[in-house]
């Protein structure tokens, strides 16, 4: 039985996920950039970088894992925590704190649909985990860090500082920063929904959806959860879904990969059937 679904529609962020976002954003990017300047940073490479620490380096997974925790300690801090935090409440960084994945949402509503490109042809769990292998495992494969050259929360605080650090303008027109610019405007700025890179891309988000599927199994966690038994199969929550973790499956019920569901919950705002909720199995 084939279930017809046109395309994806857009709403109004959420009152509590529009103001959480925007903090995010207040405290990790320029100008104020609170939480960096209290590690001693200016952006969120370096120690606040969330990601540098999981490149596998030269010297050796353990010690090279060992040195980089050292280094890259906020970082590495943050994912901890926001790895908990998923393991027990579903995916509140992503989807509802990160100022990089919120910037590009926010600036994503700005484009007109005409312009925008869905990435929901891709099969999002196997293209994110084999980036995500890539991304570690680019040194040891002879390709450099790669995932730093295309890395968007080096590219958004740039973005969002360049009307004051001249080096940060620099560092954009060159040939590194532009390959890295092109790939936010294509999977952040014009994707619809604006969470292509989160979906795709983000190494810490591979991360966090495979804590937040294994976690799901347990009726205890609260996650964001479908009820087949009231599911009407009318596919509004797929249509509204920026990641595209929801389908209909051949009973016309919806399906959710909770690998790569965000816990935004707008596809809980749009179920009419009280057949979507957030909570406990």
């Amino acid at each position: 039985m084939a279930c017809a679904i046109t395309e994806r529609t857009e709403r109004p962020f959420s009152s509590l996920r529009r103001w959480t976002i925007a903090a995010g954003m207040v405290l990790f990017l320029s100008p104020l950039a609170l939480v960096p300047q209290l590690v001693g940073e200016v952006n969120m490479c370096g120690a606040v970088c969330p990601r540098l620490f999981m490149i596998i380096p030269s010297s050796g997974v353990l010690a090279g894992l060992r040195d980089k925790v050292a280094a890259e300690w906020f970082g590495a801090s943050l994912v901890a925590v926001s790895l908990l935090v998923t393991f027990f409440l579903g995916r509140l960084w992503c989807g509802h704190l990160c100022p990089i994945g919120g910037a590009s949402e926010y600036v994503s509503r700005l484009v007109p649909r005409r312009l925008r490109i869905s990435f929901a042809f891709l099969a999002a769990p196997w293209f994110r985990y084999a980036y995500f292998a890539v991304f570690v495992a680019g040194v040891w494969l002879g390709i450099g860090a790669i995932g730093c050259k295309l890395c968007n929360y080096r590219i958004i605080p740039f973005l969002a500082g360049a009307p004051f650090v001249p080096g940060y303008r620099t560092y954009l027109l060159s040939s590194v920063g532009l390959a890295g610019l092109m790939t936010v405007v294509l999977t952040g700025f014009l994707a619809d929904g604006g969470r292509a890179y989160c979906s795709l891309l983000c190494p810490v988000g591979a991360l966090d959806g495979i804590v937040n599927a294994l976690s799901a199994k347990l009726g205890w966690t609260a996650k964001t959860r479908t009820d087949p038994e009231l599911c009407v199969g009318c596919g509004e929550c797929v249509k509204a879904c920026m990641v595209s973790a929801l389908e209909l499956d051949d009973e016309c019920k919806s399906r959710r990969d909770q690998s790569s569901c965000m816990s935004c919950k707008e596809c809980v705002k749009v179920c009419a059937h009280g057949a979507i909720r957030y909570g406990r199995s």
